[in-house]
């Protein structure tokens, strides 16, 4: 049996770095932004994209196009916004008042 442990490392970006690593943080929320547009209908939940691979084969290749990140990113981005947009669906389901997912931060 194989075991993976996760261990915190704290990120050391030199000075000069900064701008990109913000860069970086501002395309994913583009991404994840645009992946969670793609997936919310605001009419009727049942027509929400709540399936990741149905949302990557529609969105991976503009993203990564659009964006300079890595393919890992991108999934990453992508993944967040359909698990977001899942939370949304069963509250919606459970009759309270939901929006689509904007990501900030």
């Amino acid at each position: 049996m194989e075991v993976r442990r996760t261990a915190p490392v704290k990120l050391d970006v030199p000075d000069q770095r900064h701008e990109d690593f913000h860069e970086s943080a501002q395309q994913f929320l583009y991404c994840a932004n645009r992946a969670a547009e793609f997936c919310w209908d605001n009419s009727d939940y049942r027509e929400c994209v709540t399936a990741n691979s149905t949302a990557r084969d529609a969105l991976y290749d503009d993203l990564r196009d659009e964006a300079d990140l890595t393919a890992n990113l991108v999934q990453e981005a992508i993944r967040r916004a359909v698990q977001a947009v899942k939370g949304r669906v069963e509250r919606w389901k459970n009759g309270k008042r939901v929006s689509q997912p904007e990501f900030t931060s």
